[in-house]
C-alpha cells in the first residue's frame, strides 16, 4: 500500500453476528494447512528477490511457473504492463468473473529485519507485505484449482505490478482487463500491522484517501560554506518551505477537515563544505475531500514560489493527482461481512472500520469502475508499513489464502 507513515487512524468496532461456520470452510482451511509449506516458500523467494515497480521480471516468472503447475489455470502475461501476470480458472463458465488481486512491487528501502531470507538486492525490500499478498493468492489459486468443479463463475487471479505510487492498476485497466475477463467484482487483501493478529476489517464506502504526489525544485546559487552570504542556500530555502506548508494544515484548513502534507525525501548538495544551489523535495498530500484537495493544491502552488522568492531563490512545484480513494461497494462489502461471520471462528475477528484511512492504494482505480471490496488482515505487528524492519507473521499466510479461496467459492 502506498503510504508514507507508520500508523494510521481508524476505530475498530466488532461485528455482531451469530452465523455458524460452514463445512466447506473447514475443508478449505485444511487444504490451506496442507499447502502452507509451499505458500511460505513462495513468500520467502519473493522476499529475497524484491523488484521495484515495472521491474518485477523475476517475480513474474516465478508466479507464472507456480500457476502453470496448477491444473485448469490459463496464464496471461503482460496485459497492460509487461510484468503483469493473470491466471484464469473456469473461463468456460458464462458468467461475470470474480477477481482476486495481489500487488507485486517492492520499495526502495534497505532491509534491516535480519531474516535469513532477507532481500538480496541492496536498497530494495518488500516492506509493505506484497510478497505475502502474492504468496497467499497463489495459495488460494492452488486450493481453487483443486476444486474448480465447485465454482459458479470464473475466477481471475490478478498479480498487478507497480502499486507503490506508480499506478499499475490504471495500466491494467487501460489494457482492457475488465472487458477481456468480463469482470463482475474485484476483491483485494492487505496485511495490516495496526490491527490485532488474524482479524479482518473493512468498511462500506470510502476506505482510503486521495493520495497525491508533490515535487518541489529549488534554485539558489552555490557558494563556499565559509562564505554563505555570497550564495543562496537552497537547503535553507527548503527548510522554510517545509515549515511554511504546515501552516496550511494548522491555520488555513478548517480544523474539522482531514488532510496531511508530508515530505519523505530531500536531495541537495554534493559536498559538506559547499552551500548547495539546488534542492529537491518529494512529498505527498492526503485527504478525503475533493474541495480540500483543490484548496491545498492551489495554496501549495502559490506559497512555495513566494517563500522561495522571499529568500532570493526560485522554486517550481510539480503537483501530480495520483490515486483516488478506494470506495468499497456497499452491497458487495455487506456480503463479504456475511461470509466473514461464517469463516472466522470468533466474533471479534471480524471488524468494521468506523473511519476511512489516510493511506493511498491504487486498488482505487478498480473500485471506480466495478463493484469492489478491499480488506485488511491484521498482523498485530509493532513495526509499521514501509519500515526497514517490517515483517508479516508467516502463519497468517495460509489463513489469508483460505479466506480468499472461500470468498471465491461462496461469495
Amino acid at each position: 500500500m502506498y503510504t508514507d507513515f507508520n500508523r494510521m487512524g481508524g476505530d475498530l468496532e466488532p461485528m455482531d453476528t451469530d452465523s455458524k461456520p460452514r463445512q466447506i470452510y473447514e475443508d478449505i482451511r485444511s487444504a490451506a494447512g496442507s499447502a502452507a509449506s509451499d505458500i511460505v516458500a513462495w513468500r520467502r523467494e519473493f522476499h529475497q528477490f524484491p523488484e521495484l515497480a515495472y521491474e518485477e521480471n523475476v517475480t513474474a516468472s516465478r508466479i507464472t511457473a507456480a500457476l502453470d503447475a496448477m491444473p485448469g489455470i490459463e496464464v496471461v502475461r503482460g496485459l497492460g504492463a509487461p510484468t503483469s501476470v493473470i491466471g484464469l480458472l473456469r473461463g468456460d463458465i458464462e458468467a461475470p468473473s470474480l477477481v482476486l488481486r495481489a500487488d507485486m512491487d517492492a520499495l526502495a528501502i534497505e532491509e534491516e529485519t535480519g531474516l535469513p531470507f532477507s532481500s538480496g538486492f541492496p536498497g530494495v525490500m518488500h516492506a509493505c507485505g506484497h510478497d505475502c499478498h502474492m504468496a497467499s493468492l497463489l495459495g488460494a489459486a492452488r486450493i481453487l484449482s483443486e476444486r474448480a468443479d465447485m465454482l459458479k463463475r470464473p475466477v481471475v487471479f490478478l498479480f498487478q505490478p507497480a502499486e507503490e505510487g506508480r499506478g499499475g492498476a490504471r495500466k491494467i485497466l487501460q489494457g482492457g482487463f475488465l472487458e477481456r475477463f468480463n469482470v463482475g467484482e474485484v476483491l483485494g487483501l492487505h496485511f495490516w500491522p495496526q490491527m490485532p493478529f488474524g482479524q479482518m476489517a473493512t468498511r462500506p464506502g470510502i476506505l482510503t484517501a486521495i493520495s497525491d504526489r508533490i515535487h518541489v525544485e529549488i534554485s539558489g546559487s552555490t557558494a563556499h560554506a565559509a562564505s554563505p552570504h555570497l550564495g543562496v542556500d537552497a537547503t535553507l530555502v527548503a527548510a522554510h518551505i517545509l515549515i511554511t506548508l504546515q501552516s496550511l494544515i494548522s491555520r488555513e484548513l478548517d480544523p474539522q477537515a482531514t488532510a496531511v502534507i508530508s515530505f519523505g525525501r530531500m536531495e541537495a548538495g554534493d559536498a559538506y563544505n559547499i552551500v548547495p544551489g539546488k534542492a529537491h523535495l518529494w512529498g505527498t498530500l492526503r485527504t478525503f475531500d475533493e474541495q480540500c484537495r483543490e484548496f491545498l493544491q492551489k495554496r501549495l502552488e502559490e506559497m512555495i514560489p513566494l517563500t522561495a522568492r522571499a529568500h532570493k531563490a526560485m522554486a517550481s512545484v510539480e503537483y501530480t493527482r495520483n490515486y483516488p480513494p478506494v470506495v468499497n461497494d456497499p452491497e458487495l462489502t455487506g456480503r463479504v461481512f456475511e461470509k466473514a461471520a461464517d469463516f472466522f471462528e470468533e466474533k471479534d475477528q471480524v471488524l468494521r472500520l468506523e473511519r476511512p484511512l489516510l493511506a493511498g492504494e491504487d486498488f482505487a482505480f478498480y473500485s471506480l469502475r466495478i463493484p469492489s471490496c478491499f480488506m485488511l488482515f491484521g498482523t498485530g505487528s509493532e513495526v509499521g508499513l514501509h519500515h526497514p524492519c517490517y515483517d508479516v507473521p508467516e502463519d497468517l499466510l495460509p489463513a489469508a489464502a483460505a479466506w480468499e479461496a472461500c470468498l471465491a467459492l461462496d461469495l
